[in-house]
């Protein structure tokens, strides 16, 4: 077993597998504080058709002995695991929250690795309360694992997101959102040619802001959203997620309750004016 220190390799990852390595390829990528437990359902709903890979990133889950890696090193795991592990060297893939960020940095790094995408409640764009966020993540990272924490997500429905935190390392989870609070923005991002689904609750205003430049600036992609919910909304409409990231991989027709982003210049006005010129 890897001391902590040592560099996690993609051989040293715990992943879920479900379906068949003939079948085509989807790789799930968690949020910041669960592990790719969180995709149990899609693997169960669409490993007869595809192969379902999850892996627990590094500090996370069944990966949780394993030193925190940076965002760009996570999107490299993702990219390696692809390589290593899926016939032909390609997949589609989904990130949700940190994991859309580790999502769109691949995107920016090692597009030659994916076949069709899908982002989720993750975006390129700041908002005012960003520091407040990562502040209050900080700190709450010693206690995630303490019964106080089980206790309060408990009362508010959350019992299932505290379970997965006391697996997770406090390491990890401050890391992941101090760098995956808002994903990395580079021309290589915005060239990207694999077809892109960004998607966010009707309520993740920044995010679909951001949803909607990238739709506009990306070679091939569409921005939807989910009504009447928030950031992981899929938590409230697991069976629309599953039939989401089933149709947009098929290349078929998106489910009609997805509402469709409006296009927006000042979004794009926003990214353009974030997009450093050594981008």
């Amino acid at each position: 077993m890897p001391e902590r220190g040592d560099r996690p390799r993609v051989g040293d990852l715990f992943v879920d597998v479900a379906g068949d390595p003939g079948q085509p390829a989807i790789v799930f990528v968690h949020g910041g504080g669960p592990s790719g437990r969180m995709w149990r359902a899609h693997l169960d709903a669409l490993g007869d058709r595809y192969h379902c890979l999850a892996p627990d990133l590094p500090g996370f889950g069944r990966s949780n002995h394993l030193a925190p890696v940076s965002l760009d090193q996570a999107a490299g795991l993702v990219a390696e695991l692809i390589e290593t592990r899926v016939p032909g060297g390609r997949a589609s893939v989904v990130g949700l929250s940190y994991g859309g960020s580790v999502v769109l940095s691949l995107m920016g790094g090692r597009a030659d690795v994916l076949d069709r995408v899908v982002v989720d409640g993750a975006g390129v764009l700041t908002w005012w309360g960003d520091r407040l966020v990562i502040a209050g993540v900080a700190a709450v990272s010693p206690i995630i694992r303490t019964r106080a924490v089980h206790a309060v997500l408990g009362r508010v429905g959350m019992s299932g997101l505290a379970d997965e935190l006391r697996t997770a390392s406090p390491a990890a989870f401050r890391r992941a959102f101090a760098e995956g609070w808002v994903a990395p923005l580079s021309r290589a991002l915005l060239a990207a040619p694999c077809p892109t689904l960004l998607v966010g609750g009707e309520n993740e205003q920044t995010v679909r802001a951001s949803n909607a430049a990238l739709a506009a600036l990306l070679p091939s992609a569409e921005a939807r959203f989910a009504p009447a919910h928030g950031h992981g909304w899929f938590a409230w409409e697991l069976d629309l997620h599953i039939r989401m990231v089933e149709a947009w991989v098929a290349g078929g027709e998106l489910p009609s309750e997805l509402g469709v982003e409006p296009p927006s210049q000042a979004a794009v006005e926003r990214v353009l004016a974030r997009l450093s010129p050594r981008g």
